[in-house]
């Protein structure tokens, strides 16, 4: 058996036994297609993106060690689909492509599947939401991206990579918004592998720029903080005073996100 599929049962293995049962409750139905999977295996698999007609694709990419813990999993499943005109497709992926690597991002799967996606929509427009490795996979992923598309959005959510990895906040050409939301300053010791490692912070190529200030809490009464991404996508209580989830709803209105008459 091959060490990654080894990896991948492991954290899934991990993921049953050490995530609690609260969090592996169905997730809502709030009309995202496909509709992602539920219970403590299907949670923990990654959600590819379907080539099939669609004006619009919105993917959400894992950091690292989220499979077993579903962070960013839970932004995927509780995130409204955007209030855009057309057909709408969702997917979610790992960093590394559900690789267990610790050292590359591994992003060809989910640039071949979206190329697979403009193949049969050139038109369509793309959304791209990442947290920790994930925002700079997100990156990597709109710089290798080849063939014709349409508009693209990112949102970076504490976007993290290794020094020297991934052009750190250097914006990707062919990006035509970005919203970058993060911690500062960190104050949990869950946030310590990202405070070490190679944390972005403030990107001056972004449009905007969100601080979360890691000494606040969100309305669990949690600190604001690397590891829980939902709040920093859903919150107002920023820099700005305002979520990343209305920017890019304003971002989808300017841009015309969907619209391809």
């Amino acid at each position: 058996m091959p060490r990654y599929v080894m990896r991948r049962l492991l954290a899934l293995l991990l993921g049953v036994l050490c995530v609690l049962p609260s969090c592996d409750s169905v997730p809502p139905d709030l009309g995202i297609y496909p509709r992602p999977a539920a219970g403590p295996i299907g949670r923990r698999t990654q959600q590819p993106l379907v080539a099939e007609p669609a004006d619009v694709a919105v993917v959400f990419i894992a950091g690292f060690f989220d499979q077993p813990l579903a962070h960013m999993r839970r932004v995927y499943e509780t995130v409204p689909p955007f209030p855009v005109p057309g057909r709408q497709f969702r997917a979610f992926y790992a960093w590394d492509s559900c690789r267990g690597s610790l050292l590359a991002h591994h992003t060809t799967r989910l640039r071949k599947d979206l190329e697979a996606f403009f193949a049969v929509n050139p038109r369509a427009d793309l959304i791209l939401v990442g947290h920790s490795y994930g925002g700079s996979a997100a990156m990597d992923v709109v710089r290798n991206l080849r063939g014709p598309h349409g508009r693209i959005i990112v949102a970076t959510l504490d976007p993290v990579s290794r020094r020297g990895r991934s052009m750190p906040r250097v914006r990707a050409s062919g990006v035509d918004y970005w919203v970058n939301a993060y911690c500062y300053p960190y104050t949990t010791w869950r946030d310590t592998v990202p405070a070490v490692g190679g944390a972005w912070r403030h990107c001056p190529q972004a449009d905007v720029n969100l601080v979360f200030d890691g000494r606040e809490k969100d309305d669990d009464n949690k600190h604001y903080q690397h590891c829980a991404p939902l709040p920093l996508m859903t919150d107002s209580r920023n820099s700005g005073g305002v979520s990343v989830q209305d920017l890019l709803i304003r971002a989808c209105s300017e841009l015309r996100i969907g619209e391809h008459e």
